[in-house]
């Protein structure tokens, strides 16, 4: 069931795609994205409770497009689109939310970040604020971060490239 899913992940990310030729990227000011490249890969997190598969892809120079799925047994209780660009000399972070009721939020980098992979948009209450790092080479610690209720929250989550 999981190469299954992971097949179709990576399918429909591929079909989305235009130009898919592996080659080294390097950052620049006409190719932001560039600082990005780690996270291009499948990634896995599973748990007790469910199973998250999130992967990203190299679209030409200066896009990468993600996906992520997250299944609790064999129902699909989470997924969404991602696209990282650049726009008027800044990084972009793109999520839509796929299903009945898409929601597209752009958040934008956060230069001064303690965490280079930062980014947030203030005017969305949760999450206003989604985050990536690599604490170890093939290791991936995202959170997002917000307000619901105008309680502030945080959840984690811990990837593993396969």
């Amino acid at each position: 069931m999981k190469k299954v899913i992971l097949s179709i992940l990576v399918s429909v990310v591929l079909l989305s795609c235009g130009q898919k030729e592996k080659k080294e990227v390097v950052a620049t000011v006409e190719n932001p994205i560039a600082d990005f490249e780690w996270v291009v890969g499948v990634w896995t997190n599973i748990n007790a409770e469910t199973e998250s598969y999130e992967t990203w892809l190299r679209n030409g120079d200066t896009e990468l497009v993600g996906s992520s799925i997250t299944l609790r047994g064999k129902d699909t209780v989470f997924a969404e689109r991602m696209k990282i660009y650049p726009e008027n000399g800044t990084v972009k972070l793109y999520v839509e939310t796929v299903g009945a009721n898409p929601n597209p939020v752009v958040f934008s980098l956060k230069e001064d970040a303690e965490h280079p992979f930062t980014f947030e948009n203030p005017r969305n209450e949760f999450p206003s604020q989604i985050v990536y790092t690599q604490p170890e080479p093939n290791k991936i610690k995202a959170w997002v971060a917000g307000f619901i209720d105008s309680i502030p929250q945080k959840q984690e989550f811990y990837f593993v490239r396969d």
